[in-house]
């Protein structure tokens, strides 16, 4: 299976959608999820390398885990742990460089809250 194969393959596995470009937000490169819509991940870029795959994972564990009752910080640790797992299950090596983003900006979270603006 090759990269972009892995992403389809949970996108069908959890029904969940791809809107790769909407007018509803500018923030299309980064990837985010509405909360009240848990079936559509909007990610516009190109899903070629093992660090935009695990982009479009953190999403897709977004829309996957439960959320409620949860802070901010614990919602993207869980999400990080899903795009991490989940690219182990298929075989991916996941680059260092990606799980150290990911563990800075769980800290982040953590340190400032919801308001991650003010955390850059």
């Amino acid at each position: 299976m090759n990269i972009k194969e892995i992403l389809e393959a949970e996108l069908l596995k959890h029904g969940i959608k791809w809107c790769r470009r909407c007018d509803s937000r500018a923030s299309h490169k980064r990837g985010f999820v509405y909360n009240a819509d848990k079936f559509t991940i909007h990610l516009d870029s190109e899903v070629a390398t093992r660090s935009t795959l695990h982009r479009a994972l953190h999403e897709v564990g977004h829309c996957v885990n439960k959320e409620a009752g949860l802070r901010r910080y614990e919602q993207e640790a869980n999400a990080e742990r899903f795009a991490t797992d989940t690219m182990r299950f298929y075989g991916v090596v996941v680059p260092r460089a990606v799980i150290y983003r990911g563990v800075a900006y769980v800290a982040r979270k953590k340190r400032h809250g919801d308001n991650i603006k003010n955390a850059r």
